[in-house]
């Protein structure tokens, strides 16, 4: 399972895949400034879950929507509204604008 890479295709302007955009974004700024340290803490848990007690040993859960490695496409085409931007069918268009991008958990 470690040599798996899920492929994400993400739009900035939808909430919901926006949040992977952050994530990916984020870990790649803390390795630039050689704080890859604290970037993989605070990259494994978010604020609720450091609340809420969540990762930490003997709770028996785990934070399960972050990907340690994955290759990431974004959209960055126009999305007018979030069912335009969240939608399937943008991945359709002829005249996409992407960007592909490969994060390696380090």
């Amino acid at each position: 399972m470690a040599a798996w890479m899920p492929n994400l295709f993400v739009n900035p302007a939808d909430p919901i895949s926006a949040e992977d955009v952050g994530y990916f974004d984020h870990r790649r700024k803390m390795e630039a400034i050689g704080a890859v340290a604290v970037g993989r803490l605070a990259t494994r848990n978010s604020v609720k879950d450091l609340l809420l007690g969540i990762g930490k040993g003997g709770s028996g859960c785990e934070p399960l929507h972050l990907f340690p490695s994955a290759v990431l496409t974004v959209n960055r085409g126009p999305s007018p509204d979030f069912k335009t931007a969240h939608g399937i069918h943008q991945w359709w268009r002829p005249d996409l604008s992407l960007e592909c991008t490969a994060h390696y958990y380090t």
